[in-house]
Order: C-alpha cells, then sequence, then structure tokens
C-alpha cells in the first residue's frame, strides 16, 4: 500500500511540475494570434462595409421626415 500511495504522489507532482512549467513557458500574447471577437468584429466589417457619402446623404433625407409616399 505505502508503494502505491508514494507512485501516486510521484505521479501527481510529476503533473504538477508539467502543468506549472507550461503555463510559465506559454507566451504572453502572440501578436500572430487572433481571438475569437477580434474574428467577429472583422467578419462583421466585411459584411457590413461603411456607407458611402450618398447612402449617409439618403439616411438623413429619410430620417428628416421626407419619406411620404409619392403620388401619381
Amino acid at each position: 500500500m505505502n508503494l502505491l500511495v508514494t507512485v501516486g504522489g510521484a505521479v501527481l507532482a510529476l503533473g504538477l511540475l508539467i502543468l506549472v512549467v507550461t503555463v510559465l513557458r506559454r507566451p504572453a500574447k502572440s501578436p500572430g494570434q487572433l481571438t475569437v471577437a477580434a474574428l467577429q468584429a472583422r467578419l462583421a466589417e466585411e459584411g457590413n462595409p461603411a456607407p458611402t457619402e450618398a447612402e449617409e446623404r439618403l439616411a438623413d433625407h429619410v430620417s428628416a421626415g421626407s419619406n411620404q409616399p409619392h403620388t401619381s
């Protein structure tokens, strides 16, 4: 039984040592890696490009109350 406890303790200590070493050697924040939030923001920008000046003027015109229906 003592041998089993000793082997178990050694395996546990080795596992904790490996965990500490891998955490300490991990780079802080690599600029080559993107986060999920950064990818989502980039995809949102590509999916909805910035409006052109003409589109902005049209939106201002519509929001000013000139969206009355046209009669023929």
